[in-house]
């Protein structure tokens, strides 16, 4: 079930606030637990087994590792189980296709794992393997309740496309006993989830239509397109990506808002970033951070030298790469990503000190790291980048700067941060900020009545 459906905003939604609301407090977690199952049931019923047996698990070793008696390297046994049994289950599932060839080249038959991919399994994976982190660094007490912790994995606003919250950021929220009914909180996430909302269906799915005539199989071929068309198509990628994944984020913290839960922003304005590590530090923000404490910092981070510090970055963006997808183009724009940020660290960083300079290179790397992200299937790098770089003649950008040029100079003022501004300057009365977003809530229905509700580009990495 899709946040930007009927059957989420006209039924599903609704009903199930209702039922949160008036549920006792001490009974609010059963009843989210309850509703973040069904919600998950609604698009991978048979999935829901494999979750709860991982979430009993993970809750079973996490209460074992924080029994009395167990030694220190009791615990890192426990944890390294709990982190393989995970892992094991991402790469499975993630990396079907290849096993299913393996298996089948072996003569063990040919298992289609590909058709299996579970929902949402690298966001509630990674929750989990941050959990059984945070009990075994002592930065938590193993939860004891397993109907809170199970609430903390489901919780259907973050199942699905994150973001990737951890246990003791919202630990406490989850022991609140007082209700959790909050006017002005509650305010705010109805306002940031609409315009999450109108990030995804107005901007967003407007922008992948253009990119789908220009990459699509039955669209504009790369070999009639000028260069312009192909950069065109990449800095539209670029933007739809970002409007797509910030918006749904935006609606995942809003409907927490809504519910009590204050969590932390996926992304700060990342095309504003004046260094591709800032960009970094902006864009997905809880899975930025979770590379950085639970595999950069771990393996050594900066404290011992600049070669290892390397090292390190290095590990973290292949990782980052293989977590996104088993694509080979995904891998290549990992060491992409590194190869900048080491540039930028013994280079940029001592050479260029003008900001608008360094912005201009920021977004220039990201929108060329994108084209490279979104490299697959009948696109491949080396096309695509040929086709940038050879400024070559062909079917020229007017048309589709005709037919999106409205969406785009929307996107780029979004993505550059206009709604900030507009906070600052027109919105200061709430009952302003207020009437925008209802007027923004019926441009959206109708979008969502009228679209094909287009899943979340990241609800497939």
């Amino acid at each position: 079930m899709l946040f930007n459906s009927t059957a989420f905003l006209l039924f599903f939604f609704p009903v199930a606030l209702l039922l949160y609301y008036i549920a006792p407090d001490k009974m609010k977690n059963g009843v989210l637990l309850l509703e973040s199952i069904a919600f998950y049931s609604y698009g991978a019923l048979k999935y829901v087994p494999l979750l709860l047996s991982l979430i009993v698990l993970d809750y079973a070793l996490a209460l074992w590792m924080g029994s009395q008696g167990i030694k220190r390297s009791g615990k890192k046994f426990i944890l390294i189980v709990g982190i393989v049994v995970n892992v094991v289950h991402l790469l499975i599932f993630k990396y079907g296709i290849h096993i299913s060839q393996i298996f089948e080249t072996i003569g063990m038959g040919y298992f289609d794992l590909a058709a299996i991919i579970p929902l949402g399994f690298s966001y509630y994976s990674f929750k989990s393997i941050s959990y059984l982190c945070d009990v075994y660094y002592d930065r938590c007490e193993p939860e004891k309740n397993i109907i809170d912790y199970a609430t903390y994995v489901t919780m259907y606003q973050q199942i699905i496309v994150g973001p990737i919250i951890r246990y003791v950021d919202i630990k406490d929220a989850l022991k609140q006993k007082s209700s959790r009914f909050d006017l002005e909180r509650c305010s705010r996430g109805i306002r940031q989830f609409v315009y999450g909302l109108g990030k995804k269906v107005i901007l967003a799915d407007s922008l992948g239509l253009m990119w789908q005539e220009i990459s699509a199989a039955d669209g504009l071929s790369l070999s009639q397109a000028s260069s312009g068309v192909a950069w065109l198509a990449v800095i539209s990628y670029s933007l739809q990506l970002y409007l797509d994944f910030s918006g749904y984020s935006d609606m995942s913290n809003g409907l927490s808002k809504i519910m009590g839960f204050e969590c932390k922003d996926n992304f700060d304005y990342p095309y504003c970033a004046t260094s591709f590590a800032q960009f970094w530090r902006r864009w997905h923000i809880t899975l930025t951070e979770w590379f950085r404490d639970y595999v950069y910092i771990p393996l050594g981070g900066n404290r011992e030298g600049l070669s290892k510090q390397i090292f390190n970055m290095l590990v973290v963006w292949i990782l980052t790469g293989i977590w996104h997808g088993s694509t080979v183009n995904f891998l290549i724009w990992g060491v992409y990503c590194f190869g900048i940020l080491v540039l930028e660290k013994l280079l940029i960083d001592r050479v260029i000190k003008n900001e608008h300079i360094r912005r201009i290179f920021t977004i220039f790397a990201a929108v060329v790291g994108w084209g490279i992200f979104a490299s697959f299937g009948k696109i491949s790098v080396v096309d695509l980048f040929a086709k940038l770089f050879s400024f070559s003649g062909g079917i020229s950008a007017g048309y589709y700067i005709r037919n999106y040029g409205v969406v785009i100079i929307l996107s780029v003022l979004v993505s550059g941060g206009i709604y900030r501004f507009l906070q600052k300057s027109v919105f200061r009365r709430v009952w302003v900020e207020n009437a925008i977003t209802l007027l923004l809530l019926f441009v959206c229905f109708a979008y969502v009545v009228g679209s094909t509700n287009n899943a979340a580009l990241y609800a497939t990495f």
